[in-house]
């Protein structure tokens, strides 16, 4: 008997876990001046949706990797993002969140590196207006 406890343990601890990564905690409202954008420059996207302070950031770039997890036939990048021509934040995922904006127009930066700093060609400007 106690075998097959021992057994059941085992199978119910060695359970298979994948690489998600882990969510920001943020509940955003909705806000009457919601936004959403997007450009088609090099055969990539930039969406971002504004929702109260927050602007909420999603990239679709062909051929670049993120992540630590990419093929080897993709480039390894990273985000730059300048907020009214300042470094607001570098981030190494396809999608981010801009916080605690204050009100008023603000124009965004994305800018696409590699890992060692180096464009690679990828830049938009985007502008949010934050009642």
């Amino acid at each position: 008997m106690k075998w097959m406890i021992m057994i059941v343990t085992v199978i119910v601890l060695a359970g298979c876990k994948q690489n998600f990564p882990e969510p920001e905690a943020i509940s955003p409202s909705a806000s009457v001046s919601e936004a959403e954008a997007q450009a088609n420059n090099n055969n990539w996207t930039v969406r971002h949706l504004l929702r109260g302070q927050s602007v909420f950031v999603e990239l679709v770039v062909p051929g670049v990797s993120f992540s630590g997890n990419g093929t080897n036939s993709q480039t390894k990048g990273q985000v730059s993002v300048y907020v009214n021509g300042h470094h607001y934040n570098t981030y190494h995922t396809a999608a981010f969140i801009v916080k605690g904006l204050a009100p008023g127009k603000h124009q965004v930066d994305i800018k696409l590196t590699d890992a060692r700093n180096r464009p690679l060609g990828y830049e938009k400007t985007f502008t949010v207006s934050i009642p």
